[in-house]
């Protein structure tokens, strides 16, 4: 016989039914003392529907994995209504924690993803503003701070938010994470001077990076040390000359050897400044760094440099291309929506960071913060079926075509072909698309099969 869950409230608490068998185990030791909590436990269950407390608690904790999934997503989808339900209903969420290697609360997620009413609504209900991941150990500011969400960061400072944020894993504080240690379109300037106004200070890395001068010279006058501050492990432990280098900042390289920076001072593979701008090939930060009396890495000689190159190719087992692109997550349904296979995902602060796909043994890498088209960088795509992979996307092609042409919403987003199949007169036959950042896709099956 099937057992009925109807008279399961839809969101269940678990501790509200531990509290009603406590209750009826109370009821049931006025009849007979001995009475055990497995029996009231056995009760309120077959009172629910079900033929056993394991079967209830099973049944509750999958309606709380959904609503605990549900009430992620609100916040990073940014759904004030939804969440403002669940919360009333489960008031408990406003401190749930995702149960993946980041192990945010919502307010990360939302912050990360400048959610400013969620944000608002989550700091409204308790949600604490200190409160720091399992992943990076940061704090939701950290997020909101890294991705330039100024009104967000506003918003957390005007609750509590730590301004400093000592102590992430990658020991930048706050202040560095609105810095960016990329170039210098990642420096969030408006984040910075907000910070800045509210009581943050730099440290010597967010100094280069914003390029203050003078909060550089004083930072070492207050303390030389900070001359000897090293990045995290993530930045290959660099000293404040390989991040001046790293910057192509010669005016700071030249502000730094002058207050006395130790030029022979290594990173975490064992590079000094010199080596790294060698490597870099920056003839003005070498010049700088050896007329200030850093010394230049002997060169290891190798003999038969042809045939040992040869030797490694042979090692080389695959190459994979990675491009640039404005958004991960859109970009990754838009070649799964082709036939693209989605083999990795991967995200930071409920952001989409960094994905992965393949198409047959093509594989492709993608990463932030790139531009619409077009690009001078094209992508090839080998294949002994080129004639059949053609028709599938222009039929795909004319089926989105035919929607836009009725007025009707389409299941699919159109293909732009940039040329149609041909014999080029290097031989084969081939056909190209644009996806939807701007990148050029060749598909080209050339004249003796390779394999």
């Amino acid at each position: 016989m099937s057992v009925s869950h109807s008279k399961l409230p839809e969101r269940a608490s678990l501790e509200y039914l531990k509290k009603l068998a406590k209750d009826r185990l109370a009821a049931l030791r006025h009849a007979d003392p001995k009475a055990k909590l497995t029996t009231a436990l056995l009760d309120v269950a077959r009172d629910h529907g079900f033929a056993s407390w394991r079967a209830l608690k099973t049944e509750v904790d999958r309606r709380q994995a959904r609503n605990l999934a549900l009430f992620f997503e609100a916040c990073t989808n940014g759904n004030v209504d939804e969440l403002r339900s669940l919360l009333a209903i489960e008031p408990g969420l406003i401190h749930a924690r995702q149960t993946n290697v980041y192990g945010g609360t919502g307010l990360h997620a939302a912050a990360g993803r400048g959610r400013l009413d969620a944000t608002r609504l989550l700091l409204e209900h308790g949600a604490d503003p200190n409160a720091r991941d399992t992943g990076d150990n940061a704090y939701p500011l950290h997020f909101a701070a890294g991705y330039g969400h100024l009104e967000t960061v506003r918003a957390l400072l005007d609750a509590g938010a730590d301004v400093y944020g000592f102590g992430d894993l990658h020991e930048a504080d706050v202040i560095g994470w609105a810095a960016g240690w990329g170039s210098p379109k990642d420096t969030r300037w408006d984040v910075m001077a907000l910070l800045l106004e509210r009581g943050a200070r730099h440290h010597i890395f967010s100094a280069i990076a914003a390029g203050d001068l003078d909060a550089i010279r004083k930072l070492v006058e207050q303390n030389p040390d900070a001359l000897d501050r090293r990045m995290s492990r993530f930045e290959q432990g660099q000293t404040p000359l390989h991040f001046a280098i790293a910057r192509k900042r010669h005016d700071i390289l030249d502000l730094l050897i002058e207050l006395g920076a130790d030029v022979e001072a290594e990173d975490r593979n064992g590079q000094t400044a010199l080596a790294s701008a060698m490597l870099r090939g920056d003839r003005k930060a070498m010049q700088r760094l050896a007329e200030a009396g850093a010394k230049a890495p002997e060169p290891v000689e190798v003999s038969g440099f042809q045939v040992s190159m040869a030797q490694m190719a042979a090692s080389i087992k695959k190459s994979i291309s990675m491009i640039s692109v404005p958004d991960i997550a859109q970009t990754l349904d838009w070649y799964k929506s082709i036939g693209f296979k989605e083999t990795g995902r991967f995200e930071d602060g409920g952001i989409v960071n960094f994905g992965m796909l393949s198409f047959g043994k093509a594989e492709l890498m993608l990463h932030p913060d790139g531009r619409p088209g077009p690009h001078d960088v094209s992508l090839w795509f080998y294949t002994d079926q080129v004639d059949k992979l053609y028709r599938l996307l222009k039929s795909r092609q004319l089926e989105a075509a035919q929607a836009t042409l009725t007025g009707t919403p389409g299941e699919h987003r159109g293909i732009d072909f940039v040329e149609e199949i041909y014999d080029p007169f290097y031989g084969g036959r081939q056909f190209g698309i644009r996806d939807l950042n701007g990148y050029a896709l060749f598909f080209l099956q050339p004249a003796q099969p390779n394999d």
